[in-house]
């Protein structure tokens, strides 16, 4: 079906999440690449990824390693 994307927004220096609880949802993907558009408030803050795939059946795979990026202004 695709790959679930989520993501958690922290000021800089501040630990990533430590749980999937933690984070928000953000879409399901069928496609490469997919661009996420944040506000000018948010630059230097750091985005923290987590993806899973989802089969056709609905059934959900394992999480992904945290992925974390510094959101540009």
């Amino acid at each position: 079906m695709g790959c679930e994307i989520w993501v958690k927004v922290t000021a800089q220096g501040e630990a990533p999440p430590a749980d999937p609880d933690e984070l928000s949802f953000v879409t399901l993907d069928t496609a490469s690449p997919y661009t996420v558009e944040y506000d000018g408030a948010d630059g230097g803050k750091t985005a923290h990824y987590m993806l899973r795939w989802v089969k056709t059946s609905g059934d959900k795979g394992p999480w992904s390693e945290t992925v974390s990026a510094t959101i540009t202004a």
